[in-house]
């Protein structure tokens, strides 16, 4: 690599200055001696000037400055509006409390609390205008007045 001392001479008080460097920085820096400040400056601190905006108004558009023919705005289509108040659906008091028997099976009945009666319903059986549509051991869902919601089992 070196062929000869005479770099060696050169180099090696080169690398040792380099680390002699990099460690009194590194001591430095872990050093607990604050730096002194000799003095401080006050500074005057002046509100920026700024220009009032100037108001302008645009004018009404009659021609086209590019085709040259008169600007005629695009009319919207007035739809009747029909004023239909969407009513909120008010749900009957219901409890799902579980299955009696045949867990998930397509013969299972399940036991739900339909305004504080118990009713023992079959898949796709109606009362009171609720349809059992799906029914799990966890969970069942019903229909009323086209609206469906799924109800968890209850203790």
């Amino acid at each position: 690599m070196l062929k000869g001392k005479k770099a060696l001479y050169i180099l090696l008080p080169l690398v040792a200055l380099i680390w002699g460097a990099i460690i009194v920085q590194v001591v430095d820096a872990f050093s607990d001696d604050d730096p002194v400040s000799l003095g401080t400056t006050s500074v005057d601190i002046k509100p920026l000037k700024t220009k009032e905006r100037e108001k302008f108004t645009l004018g009404i558009v009659e021609r086209d400055p590019f085709l040259g023919t008169l600007y005629q705005p695009k009319k919207k289509e007035s739809k009747p509006r029909s004023r239909v108040k969407k009513v909120d659906l008010v749900w009957p008091s219901i409890r799902y409390k579980g299955v009696v028997s045949g867990q998930n099976s397509a013969k299972a009945i399940y036991l739900i609390e339909i305004n504080g009666t118990d009713q023992l319903m079959n898949l796709r059986q109606t009362i009171d205008g609720i349809t059992l549509q799906r029914g799990k051991s966890s969970s069942v869902l019903l229909r009323y007045k086209g609206k469906t919601k799924d109800f968890k089992i209850t203790n």
